[in-house]
């Protein structure tokens, strides 16, 4: 895309830029608030009593750029997802304000052509390119800005649509919570004229930019959004944003298609449509790949770097491990509100026998949540659980478990087997989740603690998680979507997350917001290793590795550039029929 520069000095803190540097160099090689200015309110539009349906294909899509994602959307409303496979899709038809540059989390324009902040950095005011359109016709300015993040922030936003279902679970994991809760350092937003909008903060947050570039906060067409109602996003009405993209199409089950947006302010997408395939089995993408049904995939089982090796019309894109396994123990339930069973389990499992048997051996054994990119934010000395099933007995003894256990307690008091939960679809930092599941168990079961293993739709499974009503061992993990150690660690261990399992530790809040409004990086990684340390203690969750996501293309597709944060758009990319 054709975009102007501006100067990141007046953005990004010293030691965010030498976040960027090294991350750029890993992605290509190897007190009480004041209140916010009332917002702005888009115009309302009537919503119609019942959203249409999709449109008929128009397009012949024979044509299309294939890529097969590792399982089906949950939505495409960008803002009310966390989930990579459907942040794929949106990417292509919502636009951020901001995004990264191709292959590196360095910041570049996008629907923003300069951000700059007051001295404090507690409001930042935003210039929006002028001149665009969304897919609708309407026009992209400050209003319709401030309508997006206002049904994001605002649990009684009139279009937020949460009594129909939607959430915006990522507001609160990257704000600490949604507009006036004690703990949200979200203020408000505000349009000052049509290319200009202020964002105001209840706490210096030098990292703003960065926030508004996660792939969360495409910008939807307000109109589309009012007018399809909770239908926004889902297979009646699909997403209406200004990206290179349009849609066309989806069938659930099988795959969604876009088309080329020929009215684009950029430079228009290079191939005519692309066609996203929902391929949940990694086995079965290869194989399409192999046999040129897909492009391009994602999330292919380790063993799959050889095959690619070894086959000449097929290659693999070099990735650095920015993410993080994990396992979840829910603290709401007995008996893993006691600290000795979260460190007897912990005991239990055998990173290095999960690496070396399911990852092929390449990636790291987690000791915490921090990639390598992020190290300097590590606690220097760090107390982690290595395997040892031993010590691990000792601990169920100690707690009052002499022979194990195999029920949990849930909040209404009844018992239940202890769960352990898999996810249904490939991820990067978990490729074959079900075999890493049935390791876990036996590695626990070896220790006394007996477990079910449980899968569930992939949607179904997140909105059960974001709601905290996933009780037992869950299998999670994370993507950074950008630069800042408080994307993992505030993310998983700050205020907006004690719904989701529990975990509740307002010094951890605390250390963990002081290291955000940071003004050096040396200062960050006091707060962020003093915070690091009591995550360790508490134990609320195992990490268990970082491992580099395994992609895979046709010899002859040109152009793609996969970012560390894992999703991008797909415009610049093409390949010969």
């Amino acid at each position: 895309m054709k975009r102007s520069q501006i100067p990141l000095q007046r953005a990004l803190p010293l030691w965010a830029l030498l976040l960027v540097v090294t991350l750029m160099v890993a992605a290509c090689g190897g007190a009480t608030p004041a209140p916010a200015p009332a917002p702005t309110e888009a115009p309302a539009a009537e919503a119609p009593t019942e959203a249409p349906a999709a449109e008929a294909p128009a397009a012949d899509t024979s044509s299309f750029l294939v890529f097969g994602n590792s399982g089906e959307p949950d939505t495409v409303d960008s803002m009310d997802t966390t989930t990579g496979t459907a942040l794929y899709v949106t990417q292509q038809m919502l636009e951020n304000l901001i995004d990264f540059e191709p292959g590196t989390l360095e910041l570049a324009p996008a629907l923003a052509t300069a951000w700059e902040a007051n001295e404090d950095s507690t409001e930042w005011t935003i210039t929006l390119r002028d001149d665009v359109t969304f897919h609708d016709g309407t026009p992209f300015n400050a209003d319709a800005v401030v309508f997006n993040f206002r049904r994001l922030a605002e649990e009684d936003f009139e279009f937020g649509f949460r009594a129909e279902g939607k959430t915006y679970a990522i507001f609160p994991d990257i704000f600490g919570g949604y507009a006036g809760s004690p703990d949200t350092i979200w203020e408000g937003v505000e349009a000052v004229d049509d290319t200009t909008v202020v964002f105001t903060l209840g706490q210096p947050t030098p990292l703003f930019p960065n926030f508004l570039a996660a792939a969360y906060f495409g910008i939807s067409s307000p109109t589309a959004v009012q007018e399809l109602g909770a239908d926004y996003g889902t297979p009646n009405g699909g997403a209406v944003g200004t990206g290179p993209f349009t849609f066309l199409e989806w069938r659930p089950g099988e795959s969604i298609s876009l088309v080329r947006n020929e009215e684009y302010w950029g430079e228009p997408a290079k191939m005519p449509g692309v066609t996203v395939r929902f391929i949940g089995d990694a086995a079965q993408r290869l194989a399409e790949l192999q046999a040129g049904a897909v492009d391009f995939t994602i999330n292919l089982a380790p063993d799959a770097r050889a095959t690619i090796a070894n086959d000449a019309n097929l290659a693999s894109p070099p990735l650095e491990p920015f993410n993080i396994a994990y396992l979840s123990l829910n603290i709401n339930n007995p008996p893993f509100d006691n600290l000795l069973v979260r460190q007897a389990v912990a005991h239990a499992i055998d990173k290095e026998e999960i690496l070396e048997g399911l990852y092929g051996g390449v990636g790291d054994v987690a000791e915490d949540f921090l990639p390598d990119a992020l190290a300097w934010a590590r606690p220097t000395e760090l107390d982690p659980y290595p395997f040892d099933p031993e010590r691990a007995k000792e601990l169920l003894t100690e707690a009052g478990f002499p022979d194990g256990f195999s029920t949990m307690t849930l909040p209404d008091g009844t018992e239940s087997p202890v769960i352990l939960w898999y996810m249904p679809v490939s991820r990067p930092y978990f490729p074959t989740p079900q075999p890493v599941a049935e390791l876990f168990a036996a590695q626990l079961a070896d220790v006394g603690i007996q477990v079910e293993l449980q899968t569930e739709d992939w949607g179904v499974y997140l909105d059960n998680w974001d709601a905290g009503t996933k009780y037992g061992l869950v299998m999670l993990g994370w993507t950074g979507d950008y630069a800042d150690p408080n994307n993992f660690l505030r993310t998983h261990f700050g205020p907006g997350t004690v719904r989701e399992a529990g975990y509740d530790n307002p010094e951890v809040f605390s250390l963990l917001d002081e290291a955000g409004t940071a003004d050096t990086q040396e200062a960050a990684a006091t707060f962020f290793q003093q915070a690091g340390t009591l995550i360790n203690a508490d134990l609320p969750r195992v990490p268990i590795v970082h491992a580099p996501p395994v992609y895979g293309q046709n010899a002859a597709l040109e152009g793609w550039i996969p970012s560390p944060s894992g999703g991008e758009s797909f415009a610049n990319l093409s390949i010969s029929r």
